[in-house]
């Protein structure tokens, strides 16, 4: 009973207060309504609605982004497990279609235009009569990418330099860009060419430079100084190992251990999309979160020399860290000590892959315009 008086006071007291406060609110109302004009109040009440309604409905598509990472996700680790055929070009159509939200088809800007590519190489062996060659593959999809012909429209891929995104935008990386357009970088002009490869049933692997990649196959005609040919497909070239190594500032201990100048294998070509899928993740929401370190433990599992990789889980681990400190008042405990120890960790895996950090002096170095771009591709002699 005791209870309830408190409690029917309480409502009492309540009541009289929202009379009280609303008779205040009524008063500031008709205070505005003087000095600013019914309209004028209408029209922020109107933009307040509207800014709220774009906010849900900013909300909502990020939800919907999300759900389309995680689906990508999970094709991508069902692949390396075993659980699904394992496709490079499947692969990097789900993270692209992650990216673009959905509003990318796999039959028609990777699978079509990759099988009539993979038609023409066909034909064009025969005609030459390149059976004669062990690469006549590997010779095919360097005369299909480095020179005009019928089979790619009169349009060879070539380096990218339009301005058409900002510098860093994440859409100079998308393959099914350069499908399209016949234009790249140094990550989709590559593996552009390893999807045609891939099709055509040529042996040909990706192989990583510092913030660069590249084709490598094995010379099995001789015809090359090296056991293996690096084909440069940014500057439209064949590269011998040394200069990679001068320009790009790669220790022999990098080759060594698998990090840089080696040929991967498919699997660690579909672990490095785990990779790439977080990044594209990076660049569309702005933040290193559970999900790219979750993509990152992943790829490192069957690619364990991968500097992006790495950097990626540090990144992300850093993100997880100081989400937690700001909740709880940044305290030590025993989170914040397990988290610091998987840093160490990825500090020693990082420094295991004696990978070559950026400098602004490499950074200056690396870049390349047009017109040297122009000058390397008029000294290349391509088979024929």
């Amino acid at each position: 009973q005791n209870v309830w008086r408190c409690s029917t006071s309480a409502k009492l007291l309540a009541t009289a207060t929202s009379t009280v406060a609303t008779g205040q609110n009524a008063e500031c109302i008709r205070n505005y309504e003087k000095i600013y004009g019914m309209k004028t109040i209408k029209r922020i009440a109107f933009s307040v609605i509207c800014l709220i309604s774009c906010l849900q409905m900013v909300v909502a598509q990020e939800k919907l982004g999300k759900e389309y990472y995680h689906q990508a996700y999970s094709e991508i680790a069902n692949m390396l497990e075993g659980k699904a055929p394992l496709s490079i070009r499947h692969a990097v159509f789900l993270a692209e279609w992650a990216y673009l939200d959905g509003n990318l088809d796999y039959e028609k800007d990777f699978c079509e235009p990759i099988k009539k590519g993979a038609d023409y190489l066909r034909r064009l062996i025969a005609v030459n009569h390149w059976e004669k060659y062990k690469t006549a593959k590997q010779i095919a999809l360097c005369n299909f990418f480095f020179y005009p012909c019928s089979g790619n429209g009169q349009k060879p891929f070539e380096y990218d330099f339009s301005n058409e995104f900002p510098e860093d935008d994440w859409r100079y990386q998308l393959v099914s860009r350069t499908i399209k357009i016949h234009k790249g970088q140094c990550h989709s002009l590559p593996w552009t060419f390893k999807l045609y490869a891939e099709e055509l049933g040529a042996n040909v692997s990706l192989a990583h430079a510092p913030r660069h990649c590249f084709i490598m196959y094995k010379d099995e005609d001789n015809l090359f100084p090296e056991n293996w040919v690096n084909v440069e497909i940014t500057a439209q070239q064949y590269q011998p190992t040394w200069a990679i190594k001068e320009h790009f500032a790669i220790s022999d201990s990098a080759i060594t251990v698998g990090t840089y100048l080696t040929p991967i294998t498919d699997i660690q070509t579909v672990a490095c999309q785990l990779a790439d899928l977080a990044l594209g993740y990076y660049h569309k929401y702005k933040r290193y979160d559970e999900f790219t370190l979750r993509c990152a433990e992943t790829s490192l599992k069957y690619y364990f020399m991968n500097p992006n990789a790495i950097i990626i889980k540090g990144k992300s681990l850093d993100a997880i860290l100081q989400l937690h400190l700001e909740r709880n008042r940044y305290l030590q405990d025993a989170y914040t000590d397990a988290i610091d120890l998987k840093s160490r960790q990825c500090m020693q895996d990082l420094n295991a892959t004696h990978w070559t950090q950026e400098t602004d002096e490499l950074r200056r170095k690396w870049q390349q315009s047009s017109d040297e771009i122009e000058k390397i591709k008029k000294n290349v002699i391509i088979i024929k």
